[in-house]
């Protein structure tokens, strides 16, 4: 911070710094250090002048030639005496910054009962006698070696005054004489104890001093917690770029360091919200390619079961209608999970219904060059299932062969009426024919997965299905479903199932369903869970 900027700074006491702060208490602490010291050198100043003129003034008097037989002072009365103007120059030169002797005298009385009287000094070094109001002096005795007193004490003194008493009085004295030196106090005790505003001044001052002295102490303190806090700012504002610079290996460097590792964990964690945003939305995008609902057809009951491992799953299924009353089925399961195999399961479902809706509203001599047309209604409609899957395998092997993505797939196509249903199963787990009795049939794979390799000729299948009978096709989410002994749930446990009567395509699913879960117990599923059962009622 530049001088400039920091003046403000000085007299600003509302809404500190911590800048601001430390420099404030260091100001009043250095303040309050300064005032102690000041009053402690006060008493020991005084205490030393004390001693020193209660010596000097023991001493002169002692080397004085006077009378010993006693009381002699009253007999110096109207007489000149230049020992005494002696003691009081000797007394005056210990005048200091601090204390100034002023004056000099004798407060004496003769006995104990006699009054006090003032004797001091004249222009022309006589000595006089004064009287003194009685009152003033009751406290006054010669018990004491030296007495300091100051203007509280009724003797005559300004608030700018003290006295030292230094008992002179001798075994030989009848009376009690004491020796008076009145001082004026000056420099820095008068200002402390006196003076209003050279308090404040001092005061102001050394706030000032202080303030700018402990701002270039404090602020090497300080700024790493400044940068600390336009940090954490920053990183409250979205900003998980910013590192704070190093600071040493103070505890404020500990401080530091955490903190950056601190901005990397919210880093990672604000990437990984935002990928879950994403994920969620994908999801979203892929439940809309998913059918909203399925046709309702007389004398067919379909139910489908959709369960992803994670939020975005690379299983899909979809049943939707076509031209001449016919049904189009699909389940299918893109390798691996998450949004990439998602995006191209919602690829994968748009071409195989794009393709269907060509083929099968188109004739069939303008989109297949099959031979003659003999009038055979299933070797036309089996072309056009091969076609579907066949052109499928080869978009997707053409734009998106490098990425190494292929998908399991089967697709029929199923006449209402009759029943008969034309299959392609593109390397998928096998469906399965149920009939009043049990698994009937299993419909295994005609062809390899699509996306692969090019140019495939896919295989088709035809059967029919009779009042009562059930296609029910699964991914391998349900067999390979695993639990905590790392044991699969098995094609043989879903035969099991399908082995026993049902009475809804629902129920089939809700019973498959609720048995894998169950076989899992609490360990946490890997793969995508899908299901399509179709049945013709009787």
């Amino acid at each position: 911070m530049k001088a400039i900027h920091f003046i403000p700074e000085i007299f600003r006491f509302s809404k500190l710094s911590l800048s601001s702060r430390i420099t404030l208490y260091f100001a009043v602490f250095g303040l309050l250090i300064f005032y102690l010291t000041s009053i402690a050198w006060i008493f020991v100043s005084q205490k030393n002048l004390a001693d020193s003129i209660t010596r000097i003034v023991r001493t002169e008097i002692s080397e004085m030639n006077v009378d010993e037989s006693g009381d002699v002072w009253w007999n110096l009365i109207n007489k000149e005496h230049h020992e005494l103007r002696a003691l009081s120059r000797t007394l005056a030169n210990l005048t200091s910054s601090a204390h100034t002797i002023l004056d000099t005298s004798i407060y004496g009385r003769a006995a104990n009962n006699q009054p006090w009287q003032r004797l001091h000094l004249d222009e022309d070094d006589t000595v006089r006698v004064a009287p003194i109001d009685q009152a003033k002096v009751k406290d006054l005795s010669s018990h004491y070696e030296k007495r300091l007193v100051g203007s509280d004490s009724n003797l005559f003194l300004s608030s700018h005054k003290i006295a030292l008493f230094v008992n002179i009085t001798s075994p030989s004295d009848r009376g009690e004489y004491l020796y008076k030196v009145t001082i004026d106090k000056q420099g820095i005790s008068c200002l402390l104890k006196n003076g209003v505003l050279n308090f404040i001044f001092i005061s102001l001052g050394a706030l000032i001093v202080f303030r700018i002295v402990a701002h270039f102490f404090a602020g090497r303190l300080v700024r790493p917690v400044t940068q600390l806090s336009e940090a954490a700012t920053r990183v409250a504002e979205g900003d998980f770029s910013f590192q704070v610079p190093p600071v040493g290996d103070s505890e404020i460097g500990e401080l530091r360091e955490n903190f950056n590792k601190m901005i990397i964990g919210l880093r990672d964690i604000h990437r990984m919200r935002q990928l879950e945003v994403d994920v969620e939305r994908a999801r979203e995008f892929q439940q809309n390619f998913l059918p909203r609902e399925i046709p309702n057809l007389a004398n067919w009951d379909i139910a489908t079961c959709f369960d992803p491992a994670k939020k975005v799953s690379g299983d899909f299924y979809d049943v939707f209608e076509l031209p001449g009353k016919r049904l189009g089925l699909v389940i299918a399961d893109v390798a691996d999970k998450g949004i990439g195999p998602g995006l191209y399961m919602a690829l994968i479902r748009s071409l195989i219904r794009v393709y269907s809706e060509q083929f099968f509203t188109a004739k069939a001599t303008d989109v297949l060059q099959i031979g003659p047309r003999s009038g055979q209604k299933y070797r036309e409609l089996q072309s056009k299932e091969q076609r579907v899957v066949q052109m499928t395998n080869e978009y997707f092997v053409r734009h998106h062969g490098q990425e190494g993505m292929f998908a399991t797939l089967f697709f029929g196509v199923l006449e209402v009426e009759s029943g008969d249903l034309v299959y392609i199963n593109g390397g998928h787990e096998p469906l399965y024919i149920i009939g009043r009795n049990g698994i009937k049939q299993e419909l295994a794979p005609t062809g390899p997965a699509v996306g692969v390799m090019a140019d495939i000729n896919y295989k088709a299948g035809k059967l029919q299905l009779a009042p009562g009978d059930t296609l029910f096709g699964f991914t391998d989410g349900v067999t390979e479903a695993m639990n905590s002994r790392d044991e699969l749930f098995s094609r043989s446990r879903v035969q099991e199932i399908l082995g026993q009567p049902i009475n809804s395509s629902r129920e089939l699913l809700d019973k498959i369903r609720q048995q894998v879960f169950s076989f899992e117990g609490n360990t946490s599923r890997s793969d995508d869970l899908t299901m399509l059962a179709i049945q013709r009622l009787i």
